[in-house]
């Protein structure tokens, strides 16, 4: 019996894909807006998704402040996807010195999934290409003034190939961005990089999955003592980033190793069985390791004990501007940036 004359549909993603074993602490609900809008679609046969009348998702943009995961999520995704081995560059990469080389570049990314594409159509396996620092080589078209024109051709040619004329269906392309706003606003709209996912800093929940994916290991094998609370850990580290937790780990099993060193003899063999992370170790490594994003409130209270007093015109309406401004970016996603500065004397009430 004939069931279908439709050519039997391919799965993008591994049989043994599992979300938990791609080691993503605090970025769930990230990633479940990622599969629901880039992926979703590409696990349905061809023929459904042109009955619908619609087509795949080529570009995708992960923007957040750095060390918040957005590299490690796109290379763990194209580690479980069932496509050909991802084309991972970093942005200034694609520039070169000589004329026209840098076009060049691009196209040669492309070139893989294009002559597939030729030969098997819908049944050609997906293709993804991983821009890190994207904004380096896509900055709005006329807003550099190195006489070479070379950026804006860039973007031009990178547009050309999600979205041109012979545009193809069997690619993915994932930029990933710390500055959103320096990116040619082209490349934004829906048929290029159209699915824009914020990966901000983690809320306490996702710390405490992040340190407990980073001591994994160090709680398997028993180094890490009885007295170290995840939970408090997590409380503590209000705005820090998930490589700065990595990094508070890494300094807290630094000091757990130094006691065992012997600085008068430091070729003599070590009794790693006796290693302990403790809790007083995390402790020290919190003054040593701090966030380079925001301060915590309370340390903003010591500024305003007594409350802010309008003791001018003037100062009215800095004030009132100032909250403008900040309601502004809060509210409108026109504007994901805006830059204050505010100078005077010391003691004037800048930091208030």
């Amino acid at each position: 019996h004939i069931l279908s004359n439709k050519v039997q549909h391919r799965s993008i993603f591994r049989p043994d894909f599992n979300f938990e074993e791609l080691g993503i602490g605090g970025l769930s609900q990230e990633f479940s807006n990622i599969f629901r809008r880039a992926f979703a679609a590409r696990t349905f046969p061809p023929h459904v998704v042109r009955d619908l009348g619609i087509t795949h998702v080529r570009g995708m943009l992960l923007h957040g402040p750095p060390g918040t995961g957005k590299t490690l999520i796109a290379r763990q995704l194209a580690k479980f996807l069932k496509a050909a081995e991802p084309k991972i560059v970093n942005g200034p990469e694609i520039l070169n010195k000589y004329v026209g080389q840098a076009e060049e570049n691009i196209r040669n990314l492309f070139a893989d999934a294009e002559k597939e594409y030729k030969l098997q159509g819908e049944q050609s396996q997906l293709h993804v290409v991983i821009f890190d620092e994207i904004d380096s080589i896509c900055k709005s078209r006329g807003s550099t003034r190195d006489g070479t024109g070379v950026h804006d051709s860039i973007v031009n040619q990178l547009l050309s190939k999600i979205d041109g004329v012979d545009s193809l269906n069997n690619i993915l392309l994932i930029g990933m961005t710390n500055r959103m706003d320096l990116i040619d606003e082209a490349l934004l709209r829906p048929g290029r990089l159209e699915v824009h996912v914020e990966i901000s800093l983690p809320d306490e929940a996702g710390r405490i999955e992040i340190f407990n994916i980073h001591t994994k290991t160090m709680r398997e094998k028993d180094y890490l003592d009885a007295s170290v609370s995840i939970p408090a850990l997590a409380a503590r580290t209000k705005n820090f980033s998930g490589a700065e937790i990595a990094g508070l780990i890494r300094s807290a099993t630094s000091f757990a190793m130094n006691r065992k060193v012997n600085v008068n003899d430091l070729a003599k063999s070590k009794d790693m069985g006796e290693i302990k992370v403790t809790m007083e170790d995390f402790e020290d490594a919190l003054l040593e390791v701090l966030p380079s994003f925001g301060q915590h409130t309370d340390e903003f209270k010591t500024c305003i004990t007594h409350g802010i007093t309008p003791y001018s015109a003037d100062f009215e309406k800095i004030l009132r501007n100032s909250t403008s401004l900040v309601d502004q970016v809060r509210c409108s996603e026109n504007t994901p940036l805006l830059t204050v500065l505010l100078h005077g004397a010391n003691g004037c009430g800048k930091s208030a």
